[in-house]
């Protein structure tokens, strides 16, 4: 995945078991950003409380500005996690690229 540093984007994603979407919203999903896998501090992170359900029963969140600006371009990590109870399965994880921006937030005047 790959996003511009200090720009808004959004994302979409289905849960699904055996290719079917599943209709049911999850108690608690976690999009989690860090530096590495070995590193505890979170860099940022959406929760189900910034996530849209819809009717499609996709999920919407986004990243947000604030979420990036500063940050230093390069990779990151991320993995997408749901937890129900006592069960807790990574649906989707990989590289999360912030790229070069040439207008900075004190150009936007």
């Amino acid at each position: 995945m790959e996003i511009t540093r200090g720009d808004t984007h959004s994302y979409y994603f289905q849960r699904k078991r055996d290719g079917e979407p599943i209709t049911t919203e999850a108690e608690n999903i976690y999009f989690t950003v860090k530096n590495n896998n070995y590193n505890e501090e979170v860099v940022f992170q959406k929760t189900i409380d910034d996530m849209d359900f819809d009717e499609n029963y996709y999920y919407h969140f986004t990243i947000n500005p604030e979420d990036t600006n500063g940050l230093d371009y390069g990779d990151y990590v991320y993995d997408i996690e749901v937890k129900i109870d006592t069960y807790t399965r990574t649906i989707a994880k990989g590289i999360l690229s912030i790229t070069k921006e040439a207008t900075f937030p004190k150009n936007e005047v």
